[in-house]
């Protein structure tokens, strides 16, 4: 039985590049200056054209299997117990990041603009804001990235600009930074930038088309990478090497540079709506996609009353990490192996399902 839920090009290329991108926000670009000093605008600009690569062996390993997502070809491998295994890996993948992006970003916005509040009381928020959106569906969330991601786009796109009158071309040399082999051998782990890549391969039955699936992956690799680089190549000719690694949300210190006189100041502030549009975006299609791989995965009827088990196990693991660098650290972590899920096991399965037959018939039968 197909999916009576459908959405164009734009607005899943909306969404995933929520996914994508919001780590701007976060520390993305000290992490890339941490890695390859001078050069981090080289070393993103790196991994961006290698998740390009990686995307189109993908897409065209995917041409058999129109409208199959991660867990339908775990099915068409394996039958139930290879759908259960990919589900179980995808969902320890979701679960592993969700908490820890809740964490880094419940922290900062205390840190920013609720000091005296408890990390407790500032998380409900996100987590409230996450069931109710995750109970109005894959639907809503999508459409509402469609109207809420072009704005976020523009209120980022204003603080890089607002940033370029502090810009110094001569903070970005030497050219190659840490050296080529930093940058090239040692950085390619770091294509776990784009893990959150991994949302199309879920929602491919959602996109149905081939042709779908094609522009939606490039458009957003492509566009992401472009805001992933002008982000830390921004943020690396403001703020030089070694300087930039003690940086506290790069962008937000962007932001407070900005000073255009007595009417334009205090641009910070644009940031913080931005982000906590984008972290709350972010946060929600996590949500959404744990509870539709564990309904998915052992084939349950209902996916809402899942939510709030699922927001309670979020929530609590958040707190795991005894503080904010704890949760930093996490994440690095999960950037350095999370390229394994996002490419390697969709390349794997691709290519072992393409090796199997199935009787059409009877694949149209459990459809």
């Amino acid at each position: 039985m197909k999916n009576k839920i459908t959405f164009g090009r734009f607005e899943a290329t909306c969404i995933t590049i929520t996914l994508l991108s919001t780590q701007l926000f976060l520390n993305l670009p000290r992490i890339m200056m941490e890695a390859a000093w001078t050069a981090a605008w080289i070393l993103t600009v790196y991994i961006s054209l290698l998740a390009l690569v990686l995307f189109t062996i993908i897409f065209k390993l995917y041409k058999r299997f129109e409208g199959k997502d991660l867990l339908d070809l775990g099915e068409h491998i394996g039958g139930s117990i290879g759908r259960i295994i990919v589900g179980v890996i995808v969902l320890f993948f979701l679960l592993y990041i969700a908490p820890v992006i809740l964490r880094e970003f419940s922290e900062n916005i205390k840190i920013i603009a609720l000091p005296q509040s408890p990390l407790s009381f500032v998380m409900i928020f996100f987590v409230a804001g996450m069931i109710a959106a995750s109970y109005l569906g894959i639907e809503a969330i999508v459409r509402f990235s469609a109207i809420i991601v072009p704005i976020i786009i523009a209120g980022y796109l204003l603080i890089i600009a607002g940033s370029i009158q502090y810009t110094d071309i001569s903070r970005i040399t030497p050219w190659l930074g840490s050296g080529p082999y930093e940058i090239f051998v040692k950085g390619i782990p770091r294509i776990s930038v784009f893990a959150g890549i991994i949302l199309i391969y879920l929602l491919f039955p959602f996109i149905r088309t081939y042709r779908n699936f094609k522009t939606v992956g490039y458009a957003s690799i492509g566009l992401s990478g472009f805001f992933l680089i002008i982000g830390v190549l921004v943020f690396s000719l403001v703020y030089q090497y070694p300087t930039g690694t003690e940086s506290f949300l790069p962008v937000y210190q962007l932001a407070r540079l900005i000073d255009y006189g007595r009417f334009f100041q205090r641009v910070e502030s644009i940031f913080v709506i931005v982000w906590v549009a984008s972290a709350l975006l972010h946060l929600t299609t996590l949500l959404f996609l744990i509870v539709y791989v564990f309904k998915k995965t052992f084939k349950l009827e209902f996916y809402k009353p899942l939510i709030i088990p699922f927001s309670i196990v979020v929530y609590t693991l958040s707190f795991f990490p005894h503080n904010l660098i704890s949760a930093i650290e996490l994440e690095k972590s999960f950037r350095n192996l999370a390229w394994i899920i996002s490419f390697l096991l969709p390349i794997v399965l691709l290519v072992i399902a393409r090796f199997i037959k199935k009787n059409p018939k009877k694949e149209a039968g459990n459809a």
